[in-house]
């Protein structure tokens, strides 16, 4: 692991970083002291700077790019209750989507292009590093879509 001294002060910024939950933060902690050094200086020190934030009312993990240049990632407080491993692989995972450039872009019509950005987004986390923690995450994705399914059908 590289030295954490600018992960930390990221961390430690109050405004860019408004993320409560140990769990989570601990995650970022790890994710973006595993990433490769241009990518990490890119995301914490780059033309468009990053703000984390923690939010209920988010379904889920969303990535958005402002013309203005700010990059906001919002995780969703459901997030503490998945396993560590669980909540790394998630991060990396939307931090490839920032690292490749990807913005926010509606479901509706857009499906093929968005359903490339994951895997996209897939590729780039497993190229860094995180392939198990990914995988992890990805199972239990399906396996809870599946649970919900099977009680639907009942």
């Amino acid at each position: 692991m590289k030295s954490l001294p600018s992960v930390r002060h990221f961390l430690s910024d109050k405004e860019r970083c408004r993320v409560s939950d140990r769990r989570i933060r601990r995650a970022l902690e790890e994710v973006l002291s595993r990433l490769p050094e241009v990518v990490s200086q890119a995301l914490l020190n780059g033309e468009r700077p990053l703000y984390i934030v923690q939010s209920s009312r988010i379904g889920g993990v969303v990535t958005l790019g402002f013309p203005s240049g700010l990059t906001l990632l919002t995780l969703n407080e459901a997030l503490k209750e998945r396993p560590l491993g669980q909540i790394v692989g998630i991060v990396a995972h939307e931090l490839a989507h920032l690292a490749l450039g990807h913005r926010f872009v509606s479901w509706e019509g857009k499906r093929k292009l968005r359903l490339r950005g994951e895997y996209e987004a897939d590729a780039l986390a497993c190229q860094w590093g995180f392939q198990g923690e990914l995988m992890a995450a990805l199972l239990t994705g399906v396996e809870e879509e599946a649970s919900r399914r099977r009680e639907r059908v009942s």
